[in-house]
């Protein structure tokens, strides 16, 4: 790629980022345009967080979706289709059950979410190996049991719970949402953790690079595959724990991101990550944004999550992907 042409694709991220935000200030559920009046104030704060809040779960979404997919070399890998996602919200939901069930009012919730995830991921990663190399459809279909797995859990303490507003805050939250609310030290907490994974990922771009090689050639290039795998594991298990503790189980971002950047930015690592972090944010952004201009023209309809958004456009582009490997089993 020319460096013109790597410009350009710089210049569009930029643009495509820089428009979600500006939409983000423009369009709320209460209407469109500049806020006015006396409350001007206040909806441009709400308008100004949630837009902050949605750019770190896409970042956290985009960035593990690029260290899957260099985990397990392969361009479909993402924390939702893998499973990630719903087993990290399992894990919050065990946790929180375990402690209701000792009379405890509340729980951290980041343990349940990392153990939930890295269960997961290392099930996937395991069961998808044949003679040591992993099977591309095998993980995948391995993926999408284990998230079936983990949702019908999910719905089974759903349903321990007994009916209130709880269960009704569950299944709105399982729908992925960005509740309206002011930020708090776990939204800064978050923004330190994408930050941190963010850099130490940088920091292994160029081993990245090679480990798309065969561990045995890229071992002979001085790279510590088991030590990066490793490390890639939990980078991935830990942004998408963040990602879900604020936001709920978000699908395909971790997918459209990391795509759509290797188009404009190519195979290499570090330029790959800083743009699937920047698309992911911008692709957030505009659903949540979406979110509030449908609520803005339908009342009473109220905030719709925006896992919904993400899912209607981020399944066409699944299959569009998965395309080329349909019918190999047939050959």
């Amino acid at each position: 790629m020319s460096r013109l042409s790597l410009k350009i694709a710089w210049l569009l991220i930029g643009v495509v980022l820089l428009s979600a935000l500006l939409a983000r200030l423009f369009v709320g559920s209460t209407g469109f345009g500049w806020p006015g009046g006396e409350s001007a104030g206040i909806l441009l704060d709400i308008r100004i967080q949630r837009g902050a809040v949605a750019a770190i779960v896409g970042i956290a979404l985009g960035v593990s979706g690029v260290a899957l997919q260099a985990l397990l070399r392969n361009p479909l890998a993402e924390p939702y289709i893998l499973g990630l996602s719903t087993g990290a919200g399992l894990g919050i939901l065990v946790e929180g059950y375990l402690a209701m069930q000792i009379g405890l009012a509340a729980t951290i919730g980041g343990f349940g979410a990392l153990a939930g995830t890295a269960a997961t991921l290392g099930i996937v990663y395991l069961a998808s190996r044949r003679r040591g190399v992993i099977d591309r459809l095998g993980l995948l279909l391995v993926g999408v049991v284990l998230a079936t797995i983990n949702g019908a859990l999910i719905m089974l303490l759903n349903y321990l719970v007994g009916p209130g507003v709880l269960r009704d805050n569950l299944m709105n939250w399982m729908m992925g949402v960005l509740p309206p609310r002011e930020l708090g030290w776990q939204d800064g907490l978050a923004a330190g953790v994408c930050g941190l994974g963010l850099v130490l990922l940088l920091w292994q771009g160029k081993a990245m690079d090679i480990a798309t090689l065969d561990d045995d050639e890229a071992a002979s290039l001085g790279i510590h595959t088991n030590r990066l795998k490793t490390l890639l594991l939990l980078t991935a298990s830990v942004l998408t724990a963040t990602a879900v503790l604020i936001a709920g189980p978000i699908a395909f971002i971790g997918l459209i991101a990391p795509h759509l950047a290797r188009l404009l930015l190519g195979p290499t690592h570090r330029p790959l990550l800083i743009g699937a972090a920047m698309l992911g944010a911008a692709l957030l952004i505009f659903a949540d944004t979406a979110s509030d201009a449908v609520a803005a023209v339908y009342d009473g309809v109220g905030l719709i999550p925006i896992g919904i958004f993400t899912a209607i456009l981020g399944g066409p582009v699944f299959l569009w992907m998965l395309r080329p490997q349909l019918g190999r089993g047939i050959e």
